[in-house]
């Protein structure tokens, strides 16, 4: 099956519908185990960070059950890159509580209604 081709967001072009598209769409396409920072490739975001915000804001939209479920999956997908994170040995001790630091405030923002 081939990976959904979603629509960029071309910046400045940010009409409501447009927003909860892109949204929509990150919340798609993270759910299909992409990173973050694909996502924002993919869209025509500037940032993985902006990717994250688009899939919190999708994710907001949910019903509370649908809510808890994404949450769940998600929850799973950053405490495996957490588990990667502390298991690479190419990174120096700073490098790895950095990721670490990164992670937590993924999690910390996945959490929050």
């Amino acid at each position: 099956m081939a990976d959904p081709q979603p629509t960029p967001l071309a910046p400045g072009n940010g009409a409501p519908d447009d927003v909860t598209a892109v949204d929509e769409q990150a919340l798609e396409l993270r759910s299909s185990g992409k990173s973050f920072s694909s996502i924002a490739k993919a869209l025509g975001l500037e940032r993985a960070h902006d990717a994250n915000e688009a899939f919190i804001r999708a994710l907001r939209r949910r019903a509370p059950k649908a809510r808890k479920v994404i949450r769940e999956a998600e929850a799973g997908r950053l405490e495996a890159l957490a588990t990667k994170v502390r298991a690479r040995d190419d990174l120096t001790p700073e490098q790895t509580k950095k990721r670490l630091r990164s992670v937590e405030r993924l999690r910390q923002t996945l959490m929050m209604d």
